[in-house]
């Protein structure tokens, strides 16, 4: 095998030059000698430099509608409504760095991050601006949103309430046997890169790719639990929680099931959901044997073909953010995996409420999504 020595940033290349230097006594033919061996043999490698940004390029606040919605998934003139209903500092949003930078342009930085798997340097480029101050900007906007709004995507009870009863209409009327359900709920995965030991475990038996592999896809993840609606809207979503969890286990986490106990309006009222989950006040499942019985496999074949809307809902949320695809930049050690997840369900969420169809979901149920002042709760 042969060795290749790692290339030296500038600052690692000024630390090893001074410390040959004092090895060889401040001896200027013995420090050439060491150099030139070194350097002959490929041990002593300086990196390019980086890549150069075009200071010219910057955000365009009268971009196109057809170009914006390719880029951030949003026109302009709805990312400055977004950015205000949001809730998001104004007029600028100022990292702890000291990058100041306009909350328009720092959620269109965020959107354009999301949108497709690109290398930080090319979308950095797109702003004119360095890789590191983009990568500083986005961290700030998506901890910004999910401070603000990690309540409304553990469970938006408020949208709920106002909305249960055209929930089940909706289910009820898309033929489904049940007349009380009004959500369906289920997990999903996110890959993520795999991950290495900390320097300083919380024990001695910590071991963090076990904790995050998953038997079934054979990959380390996160597991997501999520609670889709007829009208399109994901109302709920925990997590992240180790991908070696099974989806039982992290409902009985999300204490969801004690939050719709603690209100009357629930009562009465199921969540649809795989067998897994099991059947309780609040959640109904599919029977486990319909052998001998045409009324139950019917009643399971019914369910099983409304059911099938959580699964778009998160699939949306994975085509219209495509960068949570690329499992290999999504370190969890090394940045907010779980946020960046949420904020994506949040922005899908609020692209739902935008449209005036909805989504796939709304318009298989008939059911229109909420306005985005009513998701938000603002009125």
């Amino acid at each position: 095998m042969v060795f290749v020595a790692p290339k030296l940033s500038t600052k690692q290349a000024i630390e090893a030059t001074a410390g040959l230097l004092l090895a060889a006594r401040c001896k200027r033919k013995r420090f050439l000698c060491v150099m030139r061996f070194l350097m002959s043999a490929h041990c002593y490698r300086l990196r390019g430099p980086p890549p150069r940004i075009d200071t010219r390029n910057g955000f365009d606040n009268a971009m196109d509608d057809a170009t914006a919605r390719t880029k951030f998934n949003f026109t302009i003139p709805q990312l400055r409504e977004l950015a205000a209903k949001l809730h998001l500092p104004m007029p600028c949003i100022i990292t702890p760095e000291r990058d100041t930078v306009p909350t328009l342009e720092a959620l269109a930085m965020l959107c354009r991050r999301l949108k497709e798997p690109s290398t930080l340097f090319t979308v950095a480029n797109e702003f004119g601006r360095s890789p590191a101050a983009y990568s500083r900007i986005c961290k700030h906007t998506v901890h910004e949103l999910f401070t603000r709004h990690k309540e409304r995507l553990y469970f938006n009870r408020e949208l709920v309430v106002r909305r249960i009863e055209g929930y089940c209409s909706a289910v009820r009327a898309k033929g489904a046997p049940l007349n009380c359900c009004w959500a369906f709920i289920d997990g999903t995965k996110q890959y993520v890169c795999r991950p290495s030991a900390r320097d300083n475990p919380a024990s001695a038996y910590e071991n963090l790719q076990r904790a995050l592999y998953n038997g079934h896809p054979r990959r380390h993840c996160f597991n997501w639990q999520g609670v889709t609606t007829p009208d399109g809207i994901i109302v709920s979503m925990y997590g992240p929680v180790e991908g070696r969890r099974h989806d039982s286990t992290m409902l009985s986490m999300s204490c969801l099931l004690d939050e719709l106990a603690s209100d009357e309006v629930f009562q009465g009222k199921v969540m649809y959901g795989d067998p897994a989950y099991g059947c309780s006040d609040f959640m109904c499942c599919p029977f486990p044997d319909t052998s001998g019985s045409a009324a139950k496999a019917a009643f399971n074949a019914r369910m099983s073909s409304v059911r099938e809307a959580v699964e778009w809902g998160f699939g949306r949320v994975k085509t219209q953010w495509s960068f949570l695809n690329w499992d290999k930049k999504l370190r969890s050690r090394q940045a907010a995996v779980g946020k960046l997840f949420l904020v994506a369900v949040l922005l899908t969420n609020a692209h739902t409420c935008m449209q005036p169809a909805g989504n796939q979901i709304s318009m298989y149920f008939g059911l229109k999504p909420p306005s985005l002042d009513q998701y938000l709760g603002l009125e």
